[in-house]
């Protein structure tokens, strides 16, 4: 075998088997493991399971109720987010008219005014 493009060739080839060996293998492990929905349950039309009550026996939600839950749960943590003590680098964050300036920011601002300059020297 002394025609390097018939030893690159193989060295593909091999790469893909192997690479598509893998991708099998994963499939096939999602497949195994995937959660079955229950006899009885009923299915959305992505095929994924709906539980047929709620807890206390309350009928299915429709979508758009869910919809407004998922939003309501995300202006929740939103605000949770926001009321959070923020790490600052050493850096006070200043308060301006037009708001708070981001720490990366300050960060930055305060390496350009703390830069050490080489002094200048006249010949």
């Amino acid at each position: 075998m002394d025609n390097p493009l018939a030893i690159s060739g193989i060295g593909m080839l091999i790469l893909f088997l192997a690479l598509a060996l893998l991708y099998g293998l994963m499939y096939a492990l999602t497949g195994l493991t995937r959660k079955r929905p229950e006899v009885g349950a009923k299915e959305d039309e992505r095929g994924a399971a709906l539980p047929s009550t709620l807890e206390g026996g309350a009928a299915l939600m429709s979508e758009s109720v869910l919809r407004r839950r998922a939003a309501a749960i995300a202006v929740a943590l939103a605000r949770a987010e926001r009321e959070l003590p923020r790490a600052s680098a050493g850096v006070a964050e200043e308060d301006t008219g037009r708001g708070r300036i981001s720490p990366w920011r300050a960060l930055h601002h305060q390496r350009q005014l703390t830069r050490n300059r080489p002094p200048r020297r006249v010949r």
